[in-house]
């Protein structure tokens, strides 16, 4: 690897189940980055990655595998199902991640929902999420968060998706910001980038 690779910073951003890098969110990071940190990507300081996320959870995981190249300079954000990968890859590599609305947990009754026939509002695509890929959703939880320090919560009490105490009980020693109001797309999320980027180590 080179030294101007070592030295930059791979942010990944993570969207949410039946989201896409199409969403809002994808959109404001990409154009804030395009924006205010051009001059480090052109630099090979920064580098700023919004996959496509398989719908299967096995493929998820293998694609962000071969993405996280350099744990130790990965920073990764993450909204909703986003979010619960990033806490899987952030527990095993010891990186920071931005936790938008996350999914903490795979309770029973989100396991239900999971499961069967969907299709993506933002490609058309139609896909079964079957019991094995639940199966395999829960073999990725943590129970115990070990760095709570390296992860920045971001919540807005209005999500009518994830229940967001949640996610407060379990990162209750993580820089957070809890917003009243708001939806599961944590409508503030733009005027979070600042502080998602200084909470990265990204120097504009």
């Amino acid at each position: 690897m080179s030294d101007v690779l070592r030295q930059s910073t791979r942010l990944i951003y993570l969207h949410g189940f039946l989201s896409s890098p199409e969403s809002e969110k994808a959109i404001s990071l990409n154009d804030y980055a395009q924006n205010e940190l051009i001059e480090l990507i052109d630099q090979g300081k920064l580098e700023l990655l919004i996959p496509t996320l398989p719908h299967k959870p096995k493929q998820a995981i293998k694609l962000l595998e071969e993405l996280i190249i350099d744990s130790a300079r990965t920073v990764l954000v993450g909204s909703s199902l986003g979010g619960f990968y990033s806490i899987y890859f952030a527990e095993k590599y010891h990186c920071k991640a931005v936790l938008v609305n996350p999914l903490v947990t795979l309770q029973e009754n989100l396991a239900d929902n999971f499961l069967g026939h969907h299709v993506n509002p933002y490609n058309g695509e139609s896909f079964e999420i079957e019991m094995s890929d639940v199966e395999y959703f829960l073999s990725l939880e943590h129970s115990d968060i070990k760095n709570h320090e390296k992860y920045l919560l971001l919540l807005e009490e209005g999500d009518e998706v994830l229940d967001y105490k949640l996610a407060l009980k379990k990162f209750n020693q993580a820089f957070q910001h809890v917003l009243p109001g708001g939806s599961h797309r944590f409508e503030n999320f733009e005027k979070y980038i600042p502080q998602i980027i200084k909470f990265a180590g990204i120097e504009a």
